[in-house]
């Protein structure tokens, strides 16, 4: 008898537990769309540096806020979910990742939004190849449309096969509703489309894809972006252009036109580029690894007129001083290869560079093979230099 009534309670008090937990989660999980609603909005607003530094400071007080006040709820699987999603927020992707994993160590019975937030941290920690891996087992069920055009861009960017990036560039492109939050960065797509057929070596196609794009992108600096990129299709197959710089670090100033025998890579970069920072290591190990074989590399950069980098920010700069600051990151990097620096846009316009980083690949004829815009795919580029240098 007594034990009856025990068990009876015992169910009494986890059904009631249950419910306070299934009420606590709707609620969180109101609040976290209520504050995240609201920074997006205030995002839209923002128009300078100061301004979106003053947002990233506001958003992390938002989300921390959130956190804090639901700091003592139960730790089931839908109020760790939501926590998960704010530390990714927050770019803790340590917490996120701990929180998410425990989440599916749980096998919940719908596991598809679970698997997404998985699927940003990997993407965020640029595991793209792992995060596609779950991402297509649950594209079918993802139904919020953010998170599937976040995924589709980021999967036409980072992936290494270039096929798949083609292939999610086009259900982005071919969507007939994009969402807000993706729609700004259509012309992008465009672009990333461009880059994943060239790399195939169809450039008719990566021509046309970024025509497409300029005939329907309205902004004038986004159409401009995509008629620059046009510009380096334009001229592959011709003779590399005079690069003239009036500074030179770790060598002598040279003359491309000189350099045929060689296979070059010009290197556009600056040091407030964190790609351009980011590719650093890997154009110092593909240097070194080549050079003996006939690889020539000359990072190219230029005055700003202010200077930042990974260390921090000086704000304006007068020429001398950006010299000397350009020099220290060069020494402490330990770029081994030539370092022009430009005092004006000559080289920048002359090669319609787009973007930064951006490569561009001169065989030893000395003519342009190839441009490459951001030098995610290490694998193709090492491919790249090897089938330059066993050219005849």
């Amino acid at each position: 008898m007594y034990k009856k009534i025990f068990v009876l309670i015992f169910i009494g008090v986890f059904m009631i537990s249950c419910g306070k937990g299934n009420e606590e989660a709707q609620k969180f999980s109101a609040d976290y769309k209520t504050v995240m609603e609201k920074l997006r909005e205030k995002r839209s607003q923002v128009k300078t540096r100061d301004e979106y530094a003053g947002f990233k400071t506001e958003r992390k007080t938002e989300l921390e806020a959130l956190l804090k006040k639901y700091e003592k709820s139960p730790a089931d699987e839908d109020i760790e979910l939501i926590r998960s999603k704010i530390y990714l927020e927050l770019q803790d992707l340590d917490e996120a990742e701990k929180k998410i994993d425990a989440v599916l160590a749980e096998k919940p019975e719908n596991p598809s939004d679970a698997k997404m937030v998985k699927t940003k941290i990997l993407l965020a920690r640029d595991k793209a190849a792992e995060a596609y891996d779950i991402f297509k087992e649950i594209e079918p069920q993802v139904t919020d449309p953010d998170d599937l055009f976040y995924a589709y861009e980021q999967f036409a960017t980072e992936l290494e096969d270039a096929k798949t990036r083609e292939e999610y560039a086009r259900k982005f492109l071919g969507a007939k509703e994009i969402p807000e939050s993706a729609a700004k960065n259509k012309h992008y797509l465009y672009f990333y489309l461009s880059e994943a057929v060239k790399q195939q070596g169809n450039l008719d196609d990566a021509k046309k894809a970024l025509n497409d794009g300029i005939a329907v992108t309205e902004g004038e600096r986004e159409k401009k972006f995509l008629q620059t990129t046009l510009g380096q299709l334009e001229y592959l197959g011709n003779k590399a252009f005079p690069f003239n710089a009036p500074h030179w670090l770790n060598s002598e100033a040279l003359d491309i036109g000189q350099l045929e025998g060689k296979v070059v890579i010009l290197t556009f970069w600056a040091p407030w580029c964190p790609s351009c920072r980011k590719l650093t290591p890997t154009l110092v190990d593909l240097y070194n690894e080549n050079k003996e074989k006939g690889l020539e590399m000359i990072g190219c950069t230029r005055f700003y007129g202010t200077y930042r980098d990974d260390e921090g920010d000086k704000g304006k700069v007068d020429k001398e001083e950006e010299l000397e600051l350009i020099k220290g990151y060069v020494e402490r990097k330990q770029l081994p290869y030539p370092v022009a620096v430009e005092d004006g846009k000559e080289g920048v316009e002359t090669y319609k560079i787009s973007g930064l980083p951006t490569l561009v690949f001169i065989d030893k004829k000395g003519n342009i093979d190839y441009t490459d815009i951001g030098g995610a795919n290490v694998q193709f580029l090492k491919d790249k230099i090897k089938t330059l240098l066993e050219a005849q």
